[in-house]
């Protein structure tokens, strides 16, 4: 008799544990979509800015390309292109390497490889009057996204500190300093839709 009160004790701290870690489970952030493999689009609301040893590498555009990965999902991958960029008066570029962006619905980035290997994300200013070449690549948890649902769209507000960059080259009027910092930053405003379909942000 008495094993089976202590059987029968045991079940029921495993059904509450269970209650507990399902409750959790089901409350978790998450982005939701209303199908899978629908196309993510973009549009810029405000510039995206690098700011790399205090100065900064500003974008009128970027695009995310990539596809809803399931009706929901703890992340979202997209890749981004970057063009209308300046720093500190010149034109610039920002060309990015085999690197995707996971944005993750607990608010951080995480830049990856396109199926692994490395990438690199390299913003580079080359002119009769300055040179600068700097490379951002593999990190994780990079913080903070914040999301805001609009009607069926998603308003995405970057603002990350503590990236690693490489500044490779500085030369001219470039202002950058050359070696490696672990204090770039980052921040844009973005409206993500996903074709045909809506994705939201569910905390």
């Amino acid at each position: 008799m008495k094993h089976i009160k202590t059987l029968g004790l045991l079940a029921v701290a495993v059904m509450a544990l269970a209650a507990v870690f399902g409750t959790a489970s089901a409350s978790a952030a998450k982005f939701t979509a209303g199908k899978v493999g629908a196309a993510i689009e973009e549009t810029t609301l405000k510039n995206h800015v690098f700011t790399i040893t205090g100065s900064n590498t500003e974008c009128t555009n970027i695009s995310y390309t990539g596809a809803t990965e399931a009706l929901e999902s703890e992340s979202q991958m997209v890749t981004p292109s970057y063009s209308g960029c300046t720093a500190f008066g010149f034109a610039a570029t920002i060309t990015n390497t085999n690197c995707t962006y996971t944005l993750t619905a607990n608010k951080t980035v995480h830049i990856q490889s396109t199926g692994g290997g490395t990438c690199s994300l390299t913003i580079r200013v080359n002119n009769v009057f300055a040179q600068c070449d700097v490379t951002v690549g593999v990190q994780n948890g990079l913080a903070s996204v914040t999301y805001t649902n609009g009607a069926g769209d998603l308003v995405v507000v970057v603002n990350i500190s503590k990236i690693s960059a490489k500044v490779n080259e500085s030369s001219g009027l470039c202002p950058l300093t050359v070696g490696s910092h672990t204090t770039a930053s980052y921040t844009g405003e973005s409206t993500v839709k996903a074709a045909g379909t809506t994705i939201a942000w569910d905390a």
